[in-house]
């Protein structure tokens, strides 16, 4: 029986990009309003803007590495340029 080669679907890599960004945003604001309420200087903005994006990267890469379907098209790539 032959394996059937399954392709990663397109809106589920887009998504990769909206959560990166949302991360880092909601992270800003978040920061935002602690400052705020503690009236500092953009400290904790910054450090939770970072701490979003850096959780939004963790998140999106996880997503693209189970995404179905690239594993079985990098091995047929790799099975290709050896033939």
């Amino acid at each position: 029986m032959k394996e059937e080669k399954r392709e990663p679907l397109p809106l589920l890599q887009t998504g990769a990009g909206t959560i990166i960004s949302s991360m880092a945003i909601s992270g800003f604001i978040l920061g935002y309003g602690t400052d705020y309420l503690v009236d500092t200087t953009p400290l904790f903005m910054l450090g939770f803007g970072l701490l979003g994006l850096i959780g939004g990267i963790m998140k999106a890469h996880k997503l693209m590495i189970s995404t179905p379907g690239v594993s079985n098209i990098e091995e047929s790539d790799k099975r290709s340029r050896e033939e």
